[in-house]
């Protein structure tokens, strides 16, 4: 994987994809053996990629630079949808929590008009479940442990397939993820996308292109007139040696709510009552907090309803308790997994729950942000000089677009306006309005 400094939906290996790069050139390699050269820089798309801009010999588009491109990106489609393009965990999202309608009243009890609790509208739609991104350890595969291998499948004398192979009690293959080592479990360290991903025989079995699992110190470093080319992947000394394997999942063990209680400057509630305080002694500039757990009211708007709860370990389940203060709460921060879910992917037909639709609409509009030149390849400079041009201005070529698609919040760059017209057109987009 090329990886970057933020997590993405889109890894930078599916855009190599998408845009018709060579993937060993796109992460730097280019595999020589002692007789034979794979992958070699003799055909149209030829140049390498670089981890930083200011690598190589031609000030070009780095993988980093396409990393905060596609990072932008991803961010400006969720805020005109309303929800992400791909499963994405959102930490402390803090809401106003909804007041009665007259300011001098307080609500008591979280309850509506209709004797219901309260709900929230989350930042973003489409939410798949409450919960909090959990990690778990399932072991680390090395080359020495046998765990981790590199072999030549198609016997053509190049070892281009990495192996990883872990035991494991687990029957959700998708849960595992297989991470460069040392790194924590960080989801911008995932070597993505794999080839292959299954359970078999009480085993967790992944493969990748061996160019995923290039060491990444070696993406880095101090450029000398020597040191300045492609790394050999033919080589293994050139390749990482261990991998960690970890389950990745919702916790909804964890709280998905915390309610927040403004400290009040008197009294305002019946003395005794929890939280009631105002003299001298009291807590200043601090919140009353307490946990709870969600359930979703209306999963494409994004419509969560908070209830104050401790879990109990015994029966796995969020157990109903009354709020700490003996009024509604004036925040709550919430916790959910959120996103759009691609079909085919819910079919049991890909491993990537990002469809193409709505990757390819991150990778046009990542490109228009780019400002550097693409690689001398002649079809993806050509590619990225038509998404990079603006649809604005009248040059030799004269261009004639309805004002709105002109006008749209990304930008009137061609990748842009490409970008807008899906957003525009999908009809589940979340209005942007707050519960009463």
């Amino acid at each position: 994987m090329a990886v970057g400094r933020l997590p993405t939906l889109l890894s930078l290996d599916r855009f190599a994809l998408l845009m018709g790069i060579n993937p060993a050139h796109f992460n730097q390699a280019t595999p020589e053996s002692a007789t034979t050269t794979y992958m070699p820089m003799t055909n149209r798309c030829s140049d390498l990629w670089y981890q930083e801009s200011w690598i190589g010999e031609a000030d070009g588009v780095g993988r980093e630079d396409l990393t905060l491109a596609i990072y932008d990106a991803e961010n400006d489609l969720a805020r005109e949808l309303g929800w992400w393009p791909a499963p994405k965990w959102t930490s402390q999202d803090l809401r106003q929590f909804p007041r009665h309608y007259r300011p001098d009243v307080f609500r008591i009890g979280g309850s509506d008009v209709r004797g219901q609790r309260v709900g929230v509208n989350a930042a973003f739609g489409k939410i798949i479940s409450p919960g909090r991104r959990g990690l778990t350890t399932i072991g680390n595969a090395t080359i020495a442990g046998g765990g981790l291998a590199y072999s030549d499948a198609d016997g053509d004398g190049f070892s281009e397939t990495a192996t990883v192979t872990m035991a494991t009690a687990l029957t959700n293959a998708d849960e595992i993820k297989v991470y460069f080592g040392g790194q924590g479990g960080a989801p911008e360290w995932e070597i993505r996308p794999p080839r292959t991903r299954q359970i078999t025989g009480g085993n967790f079995v992944a493969t990748f292109w061996v160019w995923q699992l290039i060491d990444p110190d070696l993406w880095t470093f101090i450029t000398t007139n020597d040191n300045v080319g492609g790394i050999n992947v033919a080589d293994t000394s050139t390749l990482v040696t261990t991998v960690d394997v970890r389950r990745e999942f919702n916790d909804v063990t964890q709280a998905s709510v915390e309610f927040l209680w403004e400290p009040s400057p008197r009294n305002l509630l019946p003395v005794g009552s929890a939280c009631s305080c105002g003299g001298i002694g009291c807590v200043a500039c601090s919140f009353t907090t307490q946990d709870g757990c969600l359930h979703i009211r209306n999963a494409d708007f994004g419509e969560v309803v908070p209830t104050p709860a401790t879990y109990n370990a015994t029966t796995a389940v969020w157990d109903q308790v009354a709020f700490t203060c003996a009024r509604d709460p004036d925040q709550v921060t919430l916790w959910y997994y959120s996103g759009n879910l691609d079909q085919r992917w819910l079919s049991g037909l890909s491993g990537q729950p990002l469809s193409d639709y709505w990757a390819q609409a991150i990778a046009w509009l990542a490109i228009s942000k780019l400002e550097r030149p693409f690689c001398q390849c002649g079809v993806l400079t050509a590619l990225a000089k038509k998404l990079q041009r603006d649809m604005a201005l009248v040059d030799a070529t004269s261009h004639s677009l309805p004002f709105d698609l002109l006008a749209n919040p990304f930008g009137s760059k061609r990748g842009a306006i490409m970008a807008w017209q899906r957003v525009k057109s999908e009809p589940t987009r979340v209005p942007g309005v707050a519960l009463a």
